[in-house]
């Protein structure tokens, strides 16, 4: 058997909560979001040296950058996004599954793509 490559990052999978599509179907009334039928969620990469026993060290310098990512996927406008991020309220909007392991299954090289 051969082995897969592993990526040198860890990944946190972000998995939106009710609060989450509570806002979502607010913000867009008219085009509700069934959470039943949302099976898509975000994964980022991070540095794979990070330990994950607490979540809010693992994603001290990140869960900012994640929680704006998460609004803007969902409207553009910030001006509909709460008016204060915080820890706590990114908490209650989502759930995080962290791994420290990332194999890449594929023999293509990887790309970088950047969005300015």
């Amino acid at each position: 058997m051969s082995h897969p490559a592993t990526i040198n990052r860890s990944v946190v999978m972000v998995i939106p909560k009710q609060a989450y599509y509570n806002w979502a179907n607010a913000v867009f009334p008219d085009d509700p979001i069934k959470t039943d039928s949302f099976n898509e969620h975000n994964a980022y990469l991070l540095n794979d040296e990070l330990l994950f026993d607490e979540a809010k060290k693992a994603l001290k310098n990140y869960w900012e950058f994640i929680f704006e990512n998460e609004l803007f996927g969902i409207c553009t406008d910030d001006s509909t996004w709460p008016q204060k991020l915080t820890w706590p309220l990114f908490t209650e909007w989502f759930t995080c599954h962290f791994s420290s392991v990332v194999l890449d299954l594929e023999n293509k090289p990887l790309y970088l793509e950047k969005f300015d």
